[in-house]
């Protein structure tokens, strides 16, 4: 509701209906007994019903610990909310988490950058002596070992990179997603092993990092190993440099603009420029080396492996013409994605990896680092979201949400009521299609993704020009109050 609309009261929450949102909120997987059949099994009525609730005990929580989202429900008025579609002018557009004066990382002014991601999160940051951080590896590492959080950067790709204040908590329970939905059955209730067996992680990417590609390592082994470092495997033993991929991407935006003698970095990181240009050069041989390594030495083992399809189909096609098959056990998980990355790859791609990997089935997930929790395909392709998730459509033009009936395709955008390091409701550029009436014949009761995922600027072109629920004016007090630092 907006501040010019009549108040609208929020139904009550019962005792009952509270204890139930609040242990979605807390410890979901722990609540549904870390069966994937069971939390895929709640009827969609008291899905809702749940996630209205949560959205409100979020909001009253929230609004007292988050600055930019007390700003933005004030200004227009919203104090609660009676409906799950009134709950979307308080998401956040995805760009909110790059909007930081891009001049603080230029300047290496991390004391600034702290205040800024201070506003963004419940966790008080602001004590956090940063003042000996040189780069931004420093500063983030700094607030990883100081804080509950374990801030998350992109990759820079436009030439900003965001800063995600993810918390320690929403990581792990990120890796949880996978360790309840992949290996288990739908249908079937978890056996003994998929609880507490050690499966190896096999991830094509780096040990550690700020990146999700480089943090996800450490958190993938303590779910899926215990803890135990022998049996993560990754391609490269190091850190992935949170500081060489804003370089990456500040050369790129130079280089689109004409003009690579501009480059607004600190003089000792563009002196790393080779180093990155190495990196870039040598990695995908070194990926397809490790996938081929890995073959041969876990062999025979339960595996959940993670890389991209085209990667996964060069090391198959080779492997099955020197007769090579079934190479783990059947109930471990191979999931790719990614694209085809210029490769031309055949309408068999699928049957080629499960045959020489010796799985049902190739995996496959949507998610964002704006998420804790992944969805990953069923029997039927389809994209299932978690019931603590609250899915919105945004129309494209008006930014208003669709009704929650029918087939409707718009703008991807969440309301994740299990976020420890911050608000949890986000804006994307996904283009998605839900049919919220038709049920999937896997039987899942959640809400599914028909279809392909698209972004907006893949599909028309261009620069996707986000239009959120959100005022106008609210987006830009709010906005205007984050970015409101002592430069």
């Amino acid at each position: 509701m907006s501040s010019n609309a009549p108040a609208q009261q929020a139904p009550a929450i019962g005792p009952e209906l509270e204890r139930e949102a609040r242990a979605w909120m807390d410890d979901p997987f722990a609540h549904f007994g870390y069966s994937n059949t069971r939390l895929h099994s709640v009827p969609r009525e008291e899905q809702e019903a749940v996630q209205l609730a949560a959205l409100n005990l979020r909001l009253a929580e929230r609004r007292q610990q988050i600055p930019v989202l007390a700003k933005l429900a004030d200004a227009q008025g919203i104090d609660s909310v009676a409906t799950i579609n009134d709950a979307a002018p308080l998401l956040f557009e995805h760009t909110v988490y790059k909007s930081y004066p891009i001049s603080l990382l230029a300047r290496q002014r991390f004391d600034q950058l702290s205040k800024w991601l201070d506003k963004l999160t419940p966790y008080d940051i602001t004590g956090v002596d940063v003042s000996g951080c040189k780069s931004i590896d420093d500063w983030l590492g700094t607030l990883r070992a100081e804080t509950p959080l374990d801030p998350a950067n992109s990759s820079g790709t436009s030439g900003t990179m965001s800063f995600f204040p993810k918390s320690k908590a929403d990581y792990r329970l990120s890796a949880m997603c996978f360790r309840v939905q992949l290996p288990q059955p739908f249908g079937q209730m978890p056996t003994e092993g998929d609880l507490k067996d050690k499966m190896h992680v096999m991830t094509p990417l780096y040990r550690d990092g700020h990146m999700s590609t480089g943090a996800f390592g450490k958190y993938m082994c303590e779910i899926f190993a215990f803890g135990d470092e022998s049996y993560l495997h990754t391609a490269f033993q190091t850190k992935i440099s949170s500081d060489l991929m804003w370089l990456a991407g500040r050369l790129r935006a130079a280089q689109a603009k004409g003009d690579v003698s501009k480059v607004d970095v600190p003089e000792t990181l563009l002196a790393r420029k080779a180093e990155l240009e190495a990196m870039q050069r040598d990695m995908p041989a070194q990926q397809q080396a490790f996938v081929k390594s890995m073959v041969q030495e876990l062999r025979g083992q339960r595996v959940f492996a993670m890389g991209t399809t085209p990667m996964f189909y060069e090391v198959a096609k080779s492997g099955l013409a020197e007769g090579i098959k079934d190479v783990f056990t059947p109930d471990s998980v191979v999931m790719g994605g990614g694209g085809a990355k210029g490769m031309v790859l055949p309408d068999n791609v699928d049957d080629i990896i499960k045959e020489f990997f010796g799985v049902p089935q190739l995996r496959s997930s949507y998610g964002m680092t704006e998420l804790n929790s992944f969805t990953v395909t069923c029997e039927h392709g389809h994209y299932h979201f978690l019931p603590w998730v609250t899915v919105f459509l945004l129309d494209r033009d008006t930014g208003a949400p669709l009704p929650r009936s029918g087939v409707q395709t718009g703008r991807a955008s969440f309301f994740d009521m299990t976020h420890d390091g911050t608000w949890g409701g986000i804006v994307t550029g996904d283009r998605i299609t839900i049919d919220w009436d038709t049920p999937c014949p896997c039987g899942r009761t959640t809400p599914a993704i028909q279809g392909k995922v698209q972004r907006f600027s893949e599909v028309e072109g261009g620069d996707d020009k986000i239009t959120c629920a959100a005022t106008p004016e609210a987006q830009a007090d709010a906005l205007d109050f984050l970015n409101a630092l002592e430069l």
